[in-house]
């Protein structure tokens, strides 16, 4: 916490020790970001997350894990956190991770990809038609990189509406229900790869 009270990109507007307390804080501030452990419930980390996206849906949640692995990463991002960050990460990793989660982007690199796509592959449904057109292909492929759409619609020179429309496409046929869902699929269909 300390090193995003020094940081000059964010402001901290509080810190809470328990569920109940996070609670109160995210109705009475609205934060923009919370960067929450998911050991501030006895219910669990699933449980506290949803509680917080209930309470505040518009509020980008960062998971705060005691350790990466595919149940705590697939979890998390199910019960609606932006990213996933494990406790005693560095100082360069938890600022990385709000900053990410404040431009609207989910950061899904190394391990953290490798444990959703182990542990949620499993589980997806199986696509529609897969058939994507080369640019929805290209689009899934910045969407893997956790571009938002107005960083796409700059990086390939067309309006942002233009590439919401593509992910609305994108989603429908893969049968996903989130941009993460799509671009696991994406991977488990070979649409996306790993560099």
């Amino acid at each position: 916490m300390a090193c995003l009270r020094a940081s000059r990109r964010v402001t901290v507007v509080g810190a809470a020790r328990d569920e109940a307390q996070a609670l109160h804080l995210a109705q009475a501030v609205h934060p923009e970001i919370a960067l929450v452990s998911t050991e501030l419930s006895p219910a669990g980390g699933g449980h506290v997350l949803r509680a917080l996206r209930s309470a505040a849906p518009t509020m980008h949640l960062v998971a705060v894990v005691r350790a990466l692995t595919p149940g705590s990463v697939a979890d998390a991002l199910r019960a609606g956190a932006a990213g996933v960050v494990e406790e005693g990460a560095d100082a360069g990793v938890l600022l990385d991770a709000v900053l990410a989660a404040a431009s609207g982007r989910s950061l899904l690199s190394g391990p953290m990809a490798a444990a959703l796509i182990g542990r949620l592959g499993q589980t997806l449904p199986a696509a529609g038609s897969g058939r994507l057109t080369p640019r929805q292909r290209q689009i899934l492929g910045l969407l893997a990189l956790g571009l938002s759409n107005p960083d796409i619609a700059a990086r390939l020179g067309i309006r942002p509406a233009t590439v919401q429309l593509h992910v609305r496409q994108i989603l429908r046929r893969l049968g996903a229900v989130s941009r993460t869902q799509a671009v696991v699929l994406g991977y488990r269909l070979g649409l996306v790869h790993l560099d």
